[in-house]
């Protein structure tokens, strides 16, 4: 009798130690399934980043008071880029959702524009002298920005005619290749002003309008007739890339105003916040508009 029992007891023993084993079993494969589904390639969160301070304060070198979202920017960044609060980016620009922004859409970073747009409230009585001031500071902003553009266009006749005097008194290296008839419009300057790619619509009256960001001239002139390619010529429009040689995120052109073998003279607006500048550097990696 002692036996049977001994066996009895044994063969419970087995069948609970294999029950128990098989209740493991699951969560081990569930465990391992919730980790490749974590995993997967298709997620398509994995892809977006946030953007710095830093990033955007690289765009906006040549932004100026207008600034195009991008993926990863958020208002709060763009405001920390600047010297304006979001709320103050909020009102200048009507945004109701300071969380909602979307790519492609331009804001102005004109604290003028903001300090006016937030004033538009019907003051009260105690206000009227808070008022008056802020009218006057903006008025004040005006006209030394009135003065600012007046001192930018007069460097811009000088330049335009430096450009003449050197086009004439240096030999041109400028392809000879007959240009298609212009599929573009050439009066006027479409672009921001202050802008590099304004500075150069100003020297070279035959670059187009409308040509985009800096960075996409290149594409923009071949589309239009012109001729892009590796060789520098005085007279050329000459395009940095986004990154090349310290451009931002929307490239950067200029003026080729002499070529001396590998090197070459450029004058460009918009460099390091001047209005006018010239240097000499290295044509090699850049692209030339003729």
């Amino acid at each position: 009798m002692t036996s049977n029992v001994q066996r009895s007891n044994k063969g419970w023993l087995i069948a609970a130690a294999t029950a128990a084993a098989a209740a493991i079993l699951p969560m081990t494969q569930t465990t391992t399934v919730s980790a490749d589904e974590t995993s997967d390639s298709n997620d398509t969160h994995a892809s977006w980043r946030a953007k710095t301070v830093d990033d955007v304060k690289s765009v906006l070198l040549t932004a100026g008071k207008e600034y195009t979202v991008q993926s990863g920017d958020t208002l709060s960044t763009i405001a920390s880029a600047t010297d304006l609060s979001v709320d103050e980016i909020a009102a200048a620009n009507g945004v109701s959702d300071v969380n909602s922004i979307h790519v492609g859409e331009t804001l102005k970073l004109d604290a003028s524009a903001a300090k006016a747009t937030n004033t538009n409230v019907a003051p009260k009585a105690d206000d009227t002298k808070v008022n008056a001031e802020a009218t006057a500071e903006s008025a004040d902003t005006q006209a030394q920005q009135a003065d600012t553009q007046a001192q930018q266009a007069d460097t811009q006749t000088q330049k335009v005619e430096k450009t003449a005097t050197t086009s004439t008194a240096q030999p041109t290296t400028m392809s000879t290749a007959t240009h298609a008839v212009p599929t573009y419009s050439t009066a006027g300057n479409s672009y921001p002003a202050g802008q590099c790619t304004w500075f150069v619509k100003n020297a070279l009256s035959w670059v187009g309008n409308n040509w985009g960001n800096a960075s996409g001239w290149g594409a923009s002139a071949a589309a239009a007739g012109r001729t892009v390619d590796g060789q520098p010529s005085t007279g050329s429009v000459v395009v940095f890339g986004a990154g090349s040689q310290g451009a931002g995120a929307l490239g950067h052109v200029a003026v080729v105003d002499s070529v001396n073998g590998d090197s070459i003279t450029i004058s460009e607006g918009n460099f390091a916040g001047m209005a006018y500048h010239t240097r000499t550097i290295s044509a090699s990696g850049l692209t030339f508009i003729h």
